[in-house]
């Protein structure tokens, strides 16, 4: 076991069952990712993350005011 795996499982025995859960999803997106881009690499990522980070958050504000459009009609 690495030091990031005690870590991450020291980390995971204090969470709650929701909070394991939002970990979960979060980890589902990470496996998508692999599966699209290949394995995590921080140290030779070449994609420009504070431009993706910023289109992803547009485009999470255009679903949330479209949510909210429709929960009113």
């Amino acid at each position: 076991m690495t030091a990031t795996d005690a870590a991450f499982a020291a980390v995971w025995s204090e969470l709650g069952g929701d909070e394991r859960r939002v970990l979960l999803e979060i980890a589902k997106r990470l496996a998508m990712g692999q599966r699209t881009y290949g394995r995590l690499d921080i140290d030779r990522e070449r994609r420009d993350m504070q431009r993706e980070a910023s289109e992803e958050l547009f485009d999470g504000c255009v679903y949330l005011a479209c949510l909210s459009l429709m929960k009113k009609a």
